[in-house]
Order: structure tokens, then sequence, then C-alpha cells
């Protein structure tokens, strides 16, 4: 009976403490893994999150928001030679270095799914507290993917392993 009851405690803990929420929308044509918490309240224990704000899909955010990690899309179907472009960035970073919201640091091309995009970095202000933040965008099947993280006090927030692992982890589900 002893293995049984240590296979147990084995599976109940490592269900418990799974580092991962896996997110997938076949609407969307993708998936995410999130950071996930386990079942205790720790203020640095995440939990998903998620949104009414058009163009946001999914989210994660450590319970004191000391850090927060979003998938959000911007639909082009309808906007006529509208693509993701260097000419295009700066109204698409609106929704994050906006008046007020901070400003943008830099800019450079990625290879993301293995599709060219653009990762803009800077500083935002959300709820009140000062986040280094990331946000990675490509194009495909006629939306622009935008997956951000967010650290507070901090302006380098892939530095962050759990940030990093989740924006590494977006995938397309087909082209």
């Amino acid at each position: 009976m002893k293995p049984l009851y240590a296979a147990t405690v084995f599976l109940v803990l490592t269900v418990a403490s799974a580092p991962a929420a896996y997110w997938k929308s076949e609407d969307f044509n993708c998936s995410i893994n999130l950071p996930d918490g386990r079942s205790d309240d720790s203020p640095s224990n995440w939990t998903t999150i998620g949104s009414t704000d058009d163009g946001t899909l999914v989210g994660a955010a450590k319970i004191d928001y000391s850090a927060i990690i979003f998938l959000g899309y911007v639909d082009i179907t309808k906007r006529k030679n509208f693509h993701l472009n260097e000419k295009t960035i700066p109204e698409l970073e609106k929704r994050y270095f906006g008046p007020g919201q901070g400003f943008r640091r830099g800019i450079q091309r990625i290879m993301l799914d293995g599709i060219a995009g653009y990762q803009l970095t800077g500083d935002a202000i959300y709820h009140g507290g000062h986040y280094g933040l990331v946000v990675d965008m490509i194009e495909a099947n006629g939306l622009i993917y935008q997956i951000a993280g967010l650290k507070e006090n901090d302006p380098q927030p892939l530095k962050d392993k759990d940030i990093k692992t989740a924006m590494s982890s977006f995938h397309l589900l087909s082209r």
C-alpha cells in the first residue's frame, strides 16, 4: 500500500505545482504556456487572468502584479494594405507606449515561431506601477499577434525566467 500512497502523493504534488497553464485557441490559431501558480496564496505566485478588452486574449500575472504576461492581437483583415512593418509600428505601439503610458526604448527585428517580426522594449506605467516592457509582434493569419511581458521596476523583463519561458512558448497552430 505504501507504493500506491507514495505515487498518489507524488501525483498530487506534481499537479499542485504545475509550472504552466497551457492555453490554446482554434479561433485565433495559436497557443501559449503561461506561468501558473500553486495552490498557496503567495504574492509571488502566478494566476491566469482574462480580459474583456478588445484585442486581448489571455494573460497571467503574479498575485502582487510584480510581473505580467499577456497575449493580444490586432485584426487586420479589414484594413487594406495594413501590415506589420516599420511604418505601422508607431500606430501599433500606442497600446503600450501611448501618452502617459510610458515610452519605447528600442526596436529590433526578431524571428518568432519561424516568422519575422519585431520586438519593442521600453517602460510602461500600469495601475500606478513602473514596469519594464517587452512586446513581440508577428503577422500571420490576418492578425498581428502581440506577446507582452512586464516586470515591475526592472528594465529587462526577459531576464525573468517565467516571462522569457512564456513568451518563447507562443506558437501558431497552422499558417
